[in-house]
């Protein structure tokens, strides 16, 4: 998404945006804690997710937002053989985002090939 479409989102859906915002507040100091573990972090994430409120989650530019937050650096991608493993990886612990199957497969892809990696 660009930055004007992100922008027009999140005017057009205060309440959404207020929302989220609220929410990644919360959790930003278990996010940036290099001492959490990635379970911790996971387990931070999905109960985010699992707060917001079927309007807020419903939206599309929500979800991409959930995505951008979700570790998919080269070193857990190697992790998986897959872009369709890892999805499946990243829904055993953060389920809701079934919603968004085909958009969070999209994202895995072309972080996978971003880097080098089987898509």
């Amino acid at each position: 998404m660009s930055e004007k479409s992100w922008v027009l989102s999140m005017i057009r859906h205060p309440k959404a945006t207020a929302e989220l915002q609220y929410a990644l507040n919360t959790i930003k100091p278990i996010m940036t804690d290099t001492e959490a573990s990635r379970e911790e972090k996971r387990k931070t994430l999905c109960m985010l997710v699992d707060e917001l409120s079927e309007g807020t989650f419903n939206l599309k530019f929500i979800a991409e937002q959930i995505m951008t937050i979700i570790n998919m650096k080269e070193e857990v991608c190697k992790e998986y053989p897959d872009s369709e493993t890892q999805v499946e990886g990243i829904l055993e612990w953060l389920p809701r985002m079934d919603t968004y199957r085909g958009l969070l497969l999209n994202e895995v892809k072309a972080h996978r090939k971003s880097c080098g990696l089987k898509v």
